[in-house]
């Protein structure tokens, strides 16, 4: 028996593929080399960024009047949460730093004992001053009888 080959339609396209490639790959690798294609590819940039200012200025506006934030507006919304967020971090050191530096519980605890004895040493002088005006007042009332009593 001999060999007979089949019909393969994959074949005769990849051959049509290679062949094609082959050709238009080196027609538009010269082509892109020019200065013609370079100034066209230039003016197709300079278009395309106008289109892209023109739709952002659109949308912009677009957003105003419906009333709903840009991506600036949230982005610097953002911005502001960030720095607020960092304000409160700091605050919070600062809170945390004053507690530590204040009176620990032992030094308080030794100034409040100190405190109640100095008040209890003022009430001692108090009531003291306070016999002795009361014995002052009798003694001025036993005296003052004692005068009436011989003026008599």
């Amino acid at each position: 028996m001999s060999e007979q080959k089949t019909f393969d339609p994959y074949s005769i396209w990849k051959d049509y593929y290679k062949n094609v490639e082959n050709y238009w790959g080196q027609t538009m690798d010269e082509k892109m080399k020019t200065e013609e294609f370079s100034e066209w590819l230039g003016k197709v940039v300079d278009l395309n960024l106008l289109y892209k200012q023109m739709a952002d200025k659109s949308a912009k506006q677009y957003l105003e009047q419906m009333n709903l934030p840009s991506r600036e507006d949230l982005s610097s919304l953002s911005s502001l949460i960030v720095n607020l967020d960092a304000k409160v971090d700091d605050l919070e050191e600062q809170l945390e730093e004053n507690l530590e530096n204040q009176l620990s519980t032992p030094d308080v605890k030794k100034e409040l004992s100190t405190l109640k004895k100095d008040v209890k040493d003022l009430g001692a002088k108090l009531d003291e001053v306070l016999e002795f005006i009361k014995s002052s007042q009798t003694n001025q009332k036993s005296n003052n009888t004692k005068a009436n009593s011989n003026n008599k």
